[in-house]
C-alpha cells in the first residue's frame, strides 16, 4: 500500500477526489451571480479554476498554486456567507481573468518562436567558425539535475546517488526518454549540413 500511495498518480487522482467537493461549491458561486441560466457555463468555470491548484502544483508554480488556494478559500467563504453579494461578482470576474492569463502563460509563453528555432543553427555555425569549442550537456541527473556530455558520465554519476541511497526512481517520471529526445536533438543539431564547415 505504501509504494502506491507514494506513486505521483495516486496523489494526482487523491487531489482530483477532493476537488469534487470544492468544484461544487464554486459551481454555486458562479450560477448565483451570472446572468446564463444555462449551468453548464458554471461547470466549465468552476472546473478549470479548481483544477488550476493541481495543474500549477504539478508543473511547479508553486506560488501561482498558492494564490489559487486563496482564490478557492474565497469562493468556500462567499459560498457560505455572501452567495448573492458584490463580493461573489468581483471574485469571479478576478478568478476568471487570472485562470484564462496564467494558463496562457503556463503553456505558451515559453515556447521558442520560429524565428529563434531559425537562428539556432547560424549561431551554432558561427561558434565552429571562431573556433569555440562548446560541450553541449544533454543528459541531466534527474536527482541533483546536474547535466552531463554523454549517457556513461550520467550513468557513473548516478551510480554515486544510488550507493548513497539518494536515488529515488519513482519519482522522476519518464526522465531517461527526455534525456534521449535531447540527446537526439543535439545530435541532429550536429549533423545538420548548415553546422559543417566546407
Amino acid at each position: 500500500m505504501k509504494q502506491i500511495i507514494t506513486k505521483e498518480w495516486f496523489g494526482i487522482v487523491a487531489l482530483t477526489i477532493i476537488l469534487i467537493p470544492q468544484v461544487a461549491h464554486t459551481v454555486y458561486v458562479f450560477s448565483e451571480n451570472s446572468q446564463y441560466d444555462n449551468p453548464w457555463f458554471a461547470w466549465f468555470y468552476a472546473v478549470g479554476v479548481d483544477l488550476a491548484i493541481l495543474i500549477f502544483t504539478v508543473k511547479g508554480w508553486k506560488k501561482t498554486a498558492f494564490i489559487y488556494l486563496i482564490g478557492t478559500i474565497a469562493h468556500n467563504v462567499v459560498y457560505q456567507f455572501y452567495p448573492e453579494s458584490l463580493y461573489s461578482s468581483v471574485l469571479i470576474a478576478i478568478m476568471l481573468s487570472g485562470t484564462i492569463f496564467s494558463f496562457s502563460h503556463l503553456f505558451y509563453a515559453d515556447k521558442p518562436n520560429e524565428e529563434s528555432q531559425e537562428l539556432q543553427p547560424d549561431i551554432f555555425t558561427q561558434l565552429q567558425e571562431h573556433h569555440i569549442e562548446l560541450e553541449l550537456k544533454p543528459y541531466k541527473c534527474p536527482e541533483c539535475q546536474k547535466s552531463f556530455a554523454n549517457t556513461k558520465q550520467l550513468n557513473g554519476h548516478i551510480s554515486g546517488h544510488k550507493q548513497t541511497g539518494q536515488w529515488n526512481e519513482d519519482h522522476y517520471g519518464d526522465w531517461e526518454e527526455e534525456n534521449k529526445k535531447r540527446g537526439d536533438l543535439l545530435e541532429r543539431l550536429q549533423l545538420s549540413p548548415a553546422n559543417h564547415l566546407d
